[in-house]
Order: C-alpha cells, then structure tokens, then sequence
C-alpha cells in the first residue's frame, strides 16, 4: 500500500508539472520543486510507512486493554480515561510552533537545493572563472540557514517527544496512589490492582506511542500542504485543449487582436494583428522584450491570450485537439536541450514509433548525419547530461533533427542560432530556407542578416506589431526595422565569431560620430579592439573605474542595477560612455547575456577624439540626457 501511495504521488506531481503553463516557474524556482518532489514526498513515504502501521498497532492494544480495564475497575479506568484524553493531546500545545518551525525549514532546505542545483548546473563557469570562494560563501550562508532552522526544528520535536513521557509519568503516580487509596478502603484487592496496573502500563504504552506520531503528523501536514499547493496551482494561461482535429496548415495562421500580459505586468502584447500564410517562412524580430517570443510562446500553446485570438486555418488554436496539434508541430528552442541518453534516443523521443531509418533521414536532412557516424558508438553514442560533451552547432541539430523526425507541418524555432558562431549559423539558416514551403515555418531572432531572405517579417516593438513585410519592403519603408539594420550593419566578424572589426561608414550612424570626415572616421574604427565572452562573464560592476567604451557587435548583455537586470543591449547597442564622459565611475553593472563579440575603445582615446571634434561630447551628452529621460 505504502509502494502504491508514493507511486500515485509521484506521478500525479509530475504529470501536473509537465501539464503546466511556464508560469509555474514564476510561482516556484527549480530549488522548491526539486524538494517538494523529493523531500517532501519522502516525509509523506515515513508517514504512510510508519504512522499508519504504528496507529493501527496502537489503536487494537488501547481497545482491548481499555476493555479489560473497565472490566477490574471502572471507577479507576475512567479517571484513566481523562488523563489519557489529555496525554494524547497535551503535544498540541506546541503544534503551532512545531509547524511554524517545520514551514521555516522546508523553505531553507528549499533555498540550498536550489543553490546546490545552481552549483551542479554551472561547474564549469566557476571553475573556469575561479568563482569557488564566492559561490562557496553563497552556500555556506544557506547551509547557515539551514543548520539554524533545523535546530529549532529538532528542538521543538524534542519537546514533543518529552512532553507524552513527562505526562504519562505523572498520569503513573496518579494510579499508584488513586490504587493504593481504594485498597486501603478496601474497595480493590491487591491482585486486582496488580492485574490493573500491569494492563494500565501496556495501555499507557499504547497512548503514548500514539501521542509520540502526532509531530510526525505535524511535520507531514506542512509537507502535504506544499504539495497540495504545487497540484493546485493554476495560471489561468493552460489552453483548455479542444476536439476539432488537424493535421497541417492549409491556409494561414492569424493573430486576431490579440492581448496577453504575465502575471500583474503591463501587456507583453497589445492588440496584435497579423497573418503568416502556409508553406511559408515567417520571422519575429524586435528588441529584447518587444513580444517576439511572446508571440511565439503563444503558438506554440505554452500560454493562451488574455482576449483576442490564435486562429489556425480560422480555427481558434484553442479549440484544437491538443495531440493532433502536436503531432503537427515541431519545436526548436534555443537551448537545445538534449536528455542524457544516446543520441538515437534524444531523436526518437519525439516520436518513439519511428523507425532508425526514419530517424536517419531526419538527421541528414538537419545535416548532422555524418557527424553522428563519426562518433565513437554512432547512433548509440550517449550525449553527457544537457549535450555538454557535443559543440553547439551539433546540439541545434540533433535539436533539429528531433524536430523533422515528426515529419511536422509547422515548425516553430526560438532564437536557434544565438549562441552559434556565424560559420555555423549560416548553415543551420540555409537549412532553415530548404524547409520553407513543404512546411510552415515561423522563427524568433534577434538577428536581422538571417532573415534577409524570409518570406514575411513581422517586426515587434513595445509589445505591438509596428510593420510586416518582406526584407526590401521595410527597407523602402524606413521604419522601425530600417533603424534595426542600420544599427546592426557594417560589423565585419570573423567565422567563428572570436574576432570583429566596424567600418567607418558604421560609426557615422552613431549620433556622437557625426560630421567626422570619413578618412578619419576609417582611423578611428582601427583603434576599436575586439573582445569576446562566454554568457556570465562580468565585463565590469558598478563602481568600477570606466576606462573603455563598447559596441555589440554580436551577442547581448544584461544590464543590472543593484542585482536587478533592468535592460538588455544587442547588437548595434553602444555603452560605456557616461563614465568616460563625465569622469565617473561604472554606473552598472555589465553581465555578458548571450556569447557576445564586443569592439572596445580605450578611454583615453575617446577623449582625445572628444578634444579633436567638441561635437562628440555633444551628441555624448544629448545621448545620455535623452536616456535619462526615458
């Protein structure tokens, strides 16, 4: 019985978790739900495997030997029955303080699972960045937590433990005297009071035993709460999941005004109208936080419009058959996550009724079948835990390649090529446009040279869909998608993305460079040195001294104020000025967002261009003014 809870448990929480909108993780971090999937299940396992076993011994003993007292004496035994009343309930005196403490600890121990998830999740950063004394002084204040919440936890259930002892020794002097009074009045014999005494003591036992499961009681009453709480938990973004049937984009897919906001934010998007016709290749391009992925998201059925609509060939998205959409659909996300299994494995969970020759077409199709041969077992090659012993390009693939085995008619891809060096990302785009019309494809990036040759664009800004069109259609137009261009063209960058360089003709785009004659505008971008990072790497913190001025020329940073982000910069984006500018230090801190190719330009020479041409620290100043105002 035991074996069969814990199985049910298990598989409920676990089929609620993946049923789940992403929100979820919004309400819960990774650390929480580890616990209350793994601790909090196993106090459920002691409870069910002890407690109920150990009452129901209890139980049986205390009737029978209650009947048997009552029986010799009855005067006696009911006065036993009210100090037994009170020794089974005098541990809830504490209850309040034992469920507090019980509450406190599992939110410590849900504090250091995260870490140590975090721990495990980024060995390789910090070694690589010896960050081993920063992290271990993180740890050892939630293992400080933790000892400290687990003290006051053991203390209270001590109490616990003692009271029931503490009461039935007093319940025991009790019986001895109330006995020896009714002998010394003659009123019972002393072998009945003998024959009395000795049930009484097993009776006891059996009350105290009870009385000694009521805090592991307590302890599992906080556990089933926070497990009741991750099974009731509810976003209200679920797609209710309808019955009409489909199997492929015949017409077109439609956004229809479409609103939809997280949580108590302000609207991700916001009265969003637009078509992506069948059989063609649709992109979704926009700054960080436009609505792009939010769009996305919403197609591919993670979360579902505030109002509005997702309409499939005029069919609400949400009342189609949810598995017959699946079965239709592909997804690449950008991080490509593989399972720790071989590679043949990694494929076919997408479709585990395939056959290998299937699973081979679709490997050659996303380009990754020879690389898969030339590896040490081929197909039964097993991937390290998240594909960390494959190149990045070769888990987009096998990532690819796990989509295309489903033979989908829509395939979704989010921002596939971001972490790819250019050599590799050109390849998995002229993938990409092999596809378009045998299949509807719809891609998220942030990289407008890939898309160049996409059959409509859709261009997000401030969570709205400001223009569509073909790549020389917005061009011509000179809206917001030409102001993407321009701020993103005329980088030269190497193959593999290590090294970069600007041209002249790219820094006069820049408001500060303006009215430099372009010979000198030739020299100025070969004082620009190129510089490149892994996602995590810290270019500078608040604070520091600001010796150096920066321009993305591929990747992206996060900026973070008092450790919290509060803007991202890509490509085009320049920073680093206003502490050069006003002789200040770092105002932020820097965090390298995405692998991030930068051209840096030493401060000192800034300034002498500062003292050459007085429109520069001008423009500078206008810059930062028109920042500070927004």
């Amino acid at each position: 019985m035991t074996e069969r809870v814990l199985y049910r448990l298990r598989r409920r929480m676990l089929d609620r978790l993946m049923k789940q909108s992403p929100g979820i993780h919004d309400r819960f971090d990774q650390g929480t739900l580890l616990s209350r999937l793994t601790s909090d299940v196993g106090v459920v396992d002691r409870i069910v495997s002890g407690f109920v076993p150990g009452a129901f011994r209890a139980l049986l003993s205390l009737g029978l030997g209650a009947a048997l007292l009552f029986r010799l004496e009855w005067k006696l035994a009911l006065l036993l029955s009210a100090g037994f009343v009170l020794l089974f309930f005098t541990p809830n005196l504490l209850r309040p303080r034992a469920t507090s403490s019980a509450t406190h600890y599992r939110e410590a121990e849900d504090d250091y699972v995260g870490g140590v998830r975090e721990v495990l999740a980024g060995s390789r950063v910090i070694k690589g960045m010896n960050l081993r004394e920063a992290v271990m002084a993180r740890m050892d204040n939630k293992l400080r937590s933790l000892f400290a919440a687990g003290y006051r936890l053991i203390y209270v259930y001590a109490l616990l433990d003692r009271v029931p002892f503490l009461a039935f020794m007093l319940l025991n002097a009790g019986v001895i005297a109330c006995g020896g009074l009714l002998i010394f009045r003659g009123d019972l014999g002393v072998g009945a009071f003998v024959a009395f005494y000795a049930i009484f003591l097993s009776v006891g036992q059996s009350v105290t035993a009870l009385s000694q499961l009521l805090p592991a009681l307590m302890q599992a009453e906080v556990s089933f709460r926070r497990i009741e709480e991750v099974l009731a938990f509810g976003d209200g973004q679920r797609a209710s999941g309808g019955r009409v049937p489909i199997e492929a984009v015949n017409r077109e897919i439609r956004f229809d005004r479409v609103r939809f906001r997280y949580g108590d934010n302000p609207p991700a998007l916001d009265d969003v109208s637009f078509t992506i016709p069948a059989g063609s290749l649709t992109a979704f391009v926009g700054p960080s936080g436009s609505g792009k992925s939010t769009a996305l998201q919403l197609l591919m059925r993670l979360y579902e419009p505030e109002s509005g609509s997702v309409q499939v060939d005029g069919t609400d998205i949400r009342d189609l058959d949810e598995t017959h959409f699946s079965k239709m659909t592909g997804i690449v996300f950008q991080d490509a996550f593989l399972f720790r299994a071989t590679v043949e494995e990694n494929i076919r969970i997408a479709a585990p009724d395939v056959s290998d020759g299937q699973i081979r077409r679709a490997a050659a199709e996303a380009q990754i079948h020879e690389q898969i041969l030339a590896m040490p077992d081929g197909y039964q090659t097993v991937i390290g835990d998240s594909g960390e012993t494959l190149s990045g390009g070769q888990r987009q693939r096998i990532g690819i390649a796990r989509a295309l085995v489903k033979n989908p008619r829509l395939l979704l891809l989010d921002e596939i090529t971001s972490a790819l060096d250019p050599a590799t990302e050109a390849e998995i785009h002229a993938l990409i446009e092999r596809m378009r019309g045998e299949r509807t494809v719809v891609m998220v990036t942030h990289r407008l040279a890939s898309v160049v040759r996409a059959d409509n664009i859709v261009v997000f800004q401030n969570g709205k869909a400001v223009e569509t069109g073909t790549h020389d259609q917005l061009m011509r137009r000179g809206g917001v998608y030409r102001q993407m261009w321009d701020k993103q063209h005329g980088f030269r960058l190497s193959g593999d993305g290590l090294t970069a360089g600007v041209t002249g003709e790219r820094l006069a785009v820049m408001p500060f460079f303006r009215g430099i004659p372009a010979e000198q505008l030739e020299r100025i971008a070969d004082w620009f040195v190129p510089e490149h990072h892994d996602p995590g790497h810290v270019l500078f913190r608040e604070n520091d001294p600001g010796d150096k001025f920066y321009v993305i020329v591929r990747g992206a940073v996060a900026v973070h104020k008092r450790g919290e982000r509060v803007a991202v910069l890509e490509e085009g984006d320049h920073f680093g000025e206003i502490a050069l500018l006003n002789d200040v230090p770092r105002t932020a801190d820097i965090i390298i967002h995405r692998p991030t190719t930068l051209l840096s330009l030493q401060g000192s020479w800034l300034r002498r261009l500062m003292d050459d041409f007085p429109t520069i620290r001008q423009a500078l100043e206008r810059s930062l003014n028109e920042r500070s105002a927004s």
